[in-house]
């Protein structure tokens, strides 16, 4: 049944109350769930440094001294293993073309012996050098992440009779292997 306009316009329209409980409720469980995964995030983050970009000007402040002795340590992650080098010398291996720490026998990365290596050289180094905390490490292009990341673990500290020990804690990456 069809109704007249004159009769739809005549009846009187409710004020509806729009229930905001629903929304109240939603808020106070999203804020402390927003901020307490702010948190976490914080947690999972790996602090490192970017090399510096090129071309970029350095005040006089910031220019490094030209009589202080650097180290400049470099991690280089290949698929043999690892290079490790300083701006005085390169660690090498059984001859020139292999790695300071090549793979064990059964193709894994050697961690171990490489944290071994950086605690030799940051207690050779500790009186000599001003930047016996930082590391550079650098990979091939095929180096998986998880390679990266428990390298730069294995550079960070060592434990030695159950006392975690300081080795390299200022990690950097490198653009790639030189």
């Amino acid at each position: 049944m069809a109704y007249k306009p004159s009769e739809r316009s005549s009846r009187s329209l409710e004020e509806v109350e729009i229930n905001m409980t629903p929304i109240m409720n939603l808020m106070v469980v999203l804020i402390p769930l927003l901020l307490s995964s702010a948190t976490l995030v914080k947690i999972g983050v790996i602090e490192l440094n970017l090399p510096p970009a090129v071309g970029t000007s350095v005040s006089q402040k910031q220019a490094p001294k030209e009589t202080e002795k650097k180290l400049d340590l470099a991690v280089t992650i290949t698929k043999q293993g690892f290079f490790v080098s300083s701006s005085m010398s390169i660690l090498r291996g059984a001859n020139d073309k292999e790695p300071s720490i090549p793979l064990t026998v059964d193709g894994n990365y050697n961690f171990e012996e490489l944290s071994k290596k950086l605690h030799e050289i940051k207690k050779q180094a500790l009186e000599i050098f001003s930047d016996t905390d930082k590391v550079v490490i650098q990979a091939e292009p095929d180096i998986n992440y998880q390679m990266l990341v428990t390298t730069m673990d294995a550079t960070r500290n060592i434990i030695i009779d159950n006392q975690k020990i300081s080795l390299f804690p200022d990690v950097s990456l490198a653009a790639g292997v030189l």
